[in-house]
């Protein structure tokens, strides 16, 4: 009597939670350029974990192909700059470098979309 119970509600549960989704719509991760920006002052300053950067580097934006090339950038200097210590991830000199200039950038990037957005 107890299974059906819990079977019943379990069951119940689940279709309130998919009808919710269906109205509501299922969520959704979007990298921003702002959350691409920390990524890369974390990591300059050591403190991004690995899963932090597998997360950018796995996820294709494509939304914005000038943050999505970025991120290709990233994806190609970890191959050959990157190390790991106790699970956060760690630049050569020559690939803090580069991210240095990705940074900035994204950074200058950033001013121009805000100076129009002021305008």
């Amino acid at each position: 009597m107890n299974f059906l119970i819990t079977l019943s509600l379990t069951f119940v549960l689940i279709m309130l939670a998919l009808m919710v989704f269906r109205y509501v719509g299922l969520p959704v991760y979007r990298v921003e350029a702002v959350n691409v920006q920390t990524l890369l002052e974390l990591v300059l300053a050591g403190q991004a974990t690995e899963s932090d950067w597998d997360v950018f580097i796995g996820m294709p934006i494509r939304h914005n192909p000038a943050l999505d090339d970025i991120r290709q950038q990233c994806a190609m200097l970890a191959e050959r700059e990157m190390t790991s210590s106790d699970g956060l991830v760690c630049f050569s000199s020559t690939g803090r470098a580069e991210l240095s200039l990705l940074l900035q950038r994204l950074d200058n990037e950033l001013s121009h979309q805000q100076e129009h957005h002021h305008d």
